[in-house]
């Protein structure tokens, strides 16, 4: 009887983090990525990289980060007008 009890206890345990999304999903992106955006200029010859996300379950906007020469990680407005151009730029190059 000792056994069923936690083998029950157990059981309702991973149900519930099943359910809330804490067994199945990564940790790393079950929210936005960033925090404060800026529209500030940056010049493209600092750029190291550009990641791009998309809207998704975990975060309801676009996210746009720049990582620069220096490691230096910044996000950045999708609605800004100069980051509008340099992903024009960027996708008309391929």
């Amino acid at each position: 009887m000792k056994i069923q009890a936690t083998f029950l206890l157990i059981a309702a345990v991973v149900i519930c983090l099943a359910a809330h999304g804490l067994c199945l999903a990564n940790p790393k992106i079950t929210r936005c990525r960033c925090v404060k955006v800026s529209s500030h200029f940056i010049h493209p010859r600092k750029f190291q990289h550009i990641d791009i996300f998309p809207q998704n379950s975990y975060c309801r906007k676009v996210e746009i980060i720049i990582t620069l020469k220096d490691d230096a990680k910044i996000c950045v407005n999708p609605q800004a007008a100069w980051v509008k151009k340099v992903i024009n730029i960027l996708t008309e190059r391929k």
